[in-house]
């Protein structure tokens, strides 16, 4: 039997490879390109709306007795969900406020790199109309790495909605002001993005447990607390 052999039908032309290799790199160097510019532009933006020094906040003036006080608060309710009895936890601005100091001993929102809540926000108010809680802030935020200098800062205002998503509590940014400057809307699509005083995320701790079982989350009619509920659950079943 004879051995069938393939015979090209098309005369073989070299720059077909070349071609597409060609496409390859114009392709690669298009979406790389497209990657700085973005980056630059985004600096750029961030630019218009922050400035390179900024002064510490005011400080928090949370005494001992008052954290002791909190803590004993956060207590009382993760012993209560524990239980499974309905519960509710109600935090004042004051009390918001020294969790900022509680998270940042937990570790919390705070690495190498970053700065602590302690030193980026004060909260400074609630609103039953729109269900938000209203802060101060001092955020870093980093250059780029060839724009010389450390960090700009973001000083302004933001509104935070309290969030309970996953089994876990946390503060998501609505909306940003920095007075006499626009913040970009991209910029503040991004920051919505970021959990914050997520102390859920917090392991081996019985309040981040409780935490994690927050079924809804409110701000008082008259605008005095942020109230955490828990419903009550099932108690776990004897063993035999």
């Amino acid at each position: 039997m004879s051995k069938i052999e393939k015979v090209p039908t098309a005369q073989f032309n070299p720059f077909y490879g070349c071609a597409i290799l060609v496409i390859m790199v114009l392709t690669f160097g298009g979406i790389v390109t497209w990657m700085i510019y973005s980056g630059i532009e985004q600096d750029r933006q961030i630019a218009t709306f922050t400035t390179e020094n900024a002064p510490p906040l005011p400080a928090l003036g949370v005494s001992d007795g008052e954290k002791v006080a909190l803590k004993n608060k956060l207590t009382l309710f993760a012993e209560s969900v524990s239980k499974g009895d309905a519960a509710q936890l109600s935090l004042s601005v004051d009390d918001a406020n020294a969790l900022l100091i509680l998270a940042a001993d937990a570790g919390i929102g705070e690495d190498k790199e970053s700065l602590s809540y302690r030193e980026m926000l004060r909260f400074t108010g609630f609103d039953n109309k729109s269900q938000f809680v209203s802060g101060s802030l001092r955020m870093p935020i980093n250059k780029l790495p060839w724009a010389g200098g450390d960090k700009r800062y973001l000083v302004g205002s933001a509104s935070f909605k309290p969030d309970v998503e996953n089994g876990n509590f946390s503060l998501k940014i609505e909306t940003i002001t920095v007075p006499g400057k626009i913040v970009s809307e991209g910029f503040v699509n991004n920051m919505k993005t970021m959990d914050w005083l997520s102390l859920a995320k917090q392991k081996d701790n019985k309040i981040a447990e409780a935490l994690k079982k927050v079924s809804t989350c409110r701000i008082a009619e008259d605008g005095s607390a942020l109230i955490l509920d828990c419903a009550k659950t099932a108690p776990p079943s004897a063993k035999p």
